[in-house]
């Protein structure tokens, strides 16, 4: 069964093919940063909270937590590991 370009693997193959060696990308909703490198999508920063933000430290960290998740299921569909930053 093939997933075509309408599903999280079409735009993970999208999204991969997109970019260079190199090459970053940014999630604007929990404000994480990662980059191509290889077969593996590494998470190179996380956008610290800050007490101006709208949410609580917890609430960005499980909103961060949650897209890390969702970005490792849908980059492994298409064979690429996401390294995930340690905080």
């Amino acid at each position: 069964m093939g997933f075509g370009v309408d599903g999280s693997r079409g735009f993970a193959t999208n999204l991969w093919d997109m970019l260079r060696e190199g090459g970053v990308w940014g999630v604007p909703r929990s404000g994480l940063i990662f980059r191509k490198e290889g077969q593996k999508f590494i998470l190179a920063d996380r956008m610290p909270w800050d007490p101006e933000m709208p949410c609580t430290e917890e609430e960005l960290l499980e909103a961060q937590e949650f897209d890390i998740e969702g970005i490792t299921n849908m980059m492994a569909s298409i064979g690429v590991t996401v390294i995930p930053l340690e905080i």
